[in-house]
């Protein structure tokens, strides 16, 4: 028998065997450094995320406030939704979930952000203020406090406001420089707004311009159609209406019930769960209505070229509450359906969603975006950039509120983890609520859970501290109110 075909075939397998060795082992290290290379990429691409420095001198920032529109009525956490464009808008976003106004009502509210500081400390907390004499004057924002508008304007930006007036008029502080200004129109909507706001955007198109765009579409003293409302009405019991003067009259007889310190307003025994529901409906159909006007300008934005050269911002500077709490409006308590706000800012370059749970604040929307930019912050804000926390960073932020609405009430909250402590400061009283078991803050656990309430008491008093607040300066105290709002 002849070996030499068998050995010449033992020979030819071997060497097929090694040859395949070999190109294995080539593609194990190629594949090594591909994973080697994506790992560096996307360490880089993390350090770098949300850097726009190399575009800040042609980049637009567009700000964009929906007034009075709660986050849980948007379907962003994806649930029922009545804002299929704001939704459209999330896709290209990124899009904070769990987002907590500094004040539940958008004067102060809307200092906050431009100034990033708490309201105790800008003192914009009410449209007039009250003097020692216990005389009343207009306030406004002091020309000590530098605002992110004022930096911006310095820095070559031209400035143009477009708004509903009313809570966020000029004469507060907002307007402070601009090219032009839009209040002439007391709670005025986005379909006054928003027209003007386009003509001087497009006529300002080649330069770089802040342009603040707002509208009341939502709030209760912004007008549904005649024929929406009939419609809604004959839907439920109820005698109601859900026009301007009724919701004004209801806010009024609710803070009516605040006769002495520590009471709350109430409309207990004036409204039927009946009528809590038509007057949601109602919000509910000016939040689809108000959806629509906002996503009509977005594609404005989106036609003309500018949507991909400008960073936006679309924020809700505070909710409204249906009776949750035994009232109406908004302004005169810190729970979640009043501070729990729509924040989202689309950075161009980085049009993609990015949903973040963590908690935050609208005080650190400018900060952030300067940030984005590498602007310097005015001195002294409280305010914090959120780009650690997108390139995956932990930020542990202190969430405080506040509100010192028409001088009926006097709140403090402070929020830390799934825990949030408000504080009567007219007497004293203390609420603490567990928001993951008890999101909708009914149940009272102050007495149950002493430690967690005292250690939230000490840090909320710490602030108060700083923020210039002297709790003793409340207790007991019944104030005159103020009749405008």
């Amino acid at each position: 028998m002849n070996s030499k075909p068998i050995i010449l075939i033992i020979v030819a397998l071997n060497l097929a065997l090694v040859l395949w060795i070999l190109i294995r082992s080539d593609d194990t290290t190629e594949q090594q450094s591909s994973v080697v290379q994506e790992l560096v990429s996307t360490s880089t691409m993390e350090e770098t995320s949300y850097d726009l420095s190399d575009r800040a001198s042609t980049l637009n920032i567009i700000f964009i406030s929906m007034d009075a529109l709660r986050y849980d009525v948007t379907g962003l956490d994806g649930g029922e939704s009545a804002t299929r464009n704001l939704q459209s808008f999330a896709e290209e976003s990124v899009v904070f979930h769990n987002a907590t106004s500094a004040a539940p009502w958008t004067l102060p509210s809307h200092m906050s952000v431009w100034t990033a500081r708490w309201p105790s400390i800008h003192q914009v907390t009410n449209k007039l203020k009250l003097l020692a004499s216990n005389q009343m004057v207009e306030n406004t924002l002091s020309p000590g406090i530098q605002t992110f508008p004022d930096l911006l304007m310095e820095k070559g930006f031209l400035a143009g406001g477009f708004t509903g007036g009313a809570g966020v008029q000029s004469k507060y502080g907002f307007g402070r420089g601009f090219d032009t200004y839009l209040d002439d129109r007391y709670f005025g909507g986005f379909d006054h707004s928003i027209p003007v706001a386009q003509q001087w955007i497009e006529k300002n198109r080649e330069k770089k311009f802040f342009a603040f765009v707002h509208g009341y579409d939502v709030h209760g003293q912004y007008p549904l159609s005649d024929g929406a409302r009939n419609t809604l009405s004959g839907k439920y019991k109820t005698k109601l209406s859900g026009d301007i003067k009724e919701n004004a009259s209801l806010r009024e007889k609710g803070l009516s019930a605040i006769q002495k310190p520590g009471d709350e307003a109430n409309l207990s025994g004036t409204l039927s769960d009946s009528d809590a529901s038509f007057l949601k409906d109602v919000y509910l159909e000016k939040v689809r209505a108000a959806d629509e006007r906002v996503g009509n300008f977005l594609q404005f934005l989106r036609q003309s070229g500018l949507l991909d050269r400008s960073i936006v911002i679309l924020f809700s500077d505070h909710g409204d509450e249906f009776m949750e709490h035994n009232a109406v409006d908004h302004g005169a308590t810190l729970y979640e359906e009043q501070l729990h706000v729509v924040m989202m800012i689309r950075f161009p370059g980085f049009a993609k969603r990015h949903d973040i749970h963590n908690p935050v604040r609208t005080i650190d929307i400018f900060p952030t975006v300067f940030d984005s930019l590498k602007f310097q912050n005015p001195a002294g804000v409280d305010g914090k950039s959120l780009l650690p926390m997108l390139r995956g960073q932990q930020q542990d932020l202190p969430i405080f509120a506040e509100t010192d609405y028409r001088l009926y009430r006097h709140l403090r909250s402070y929020r830390k983890g799934d825990h949030k402590l408000i504080i009567d400061l007219q007497d004293g009283e203390k609420e603490l609520f567990n928001l993951k078991d008890d999101p909708h803050e009914q149940k009272n656990i102050s007495s149950s859970e002493p430690r967690i309430t005292y250690e939230m008491e000490q840090a909320l008093r710490t602030w108060l501290d700083r923020s210039r607040t002297n709790p003793q300066d409340y207790m007991g105290v019944k104030q005159n109110p103020i009749d405008i709002f």
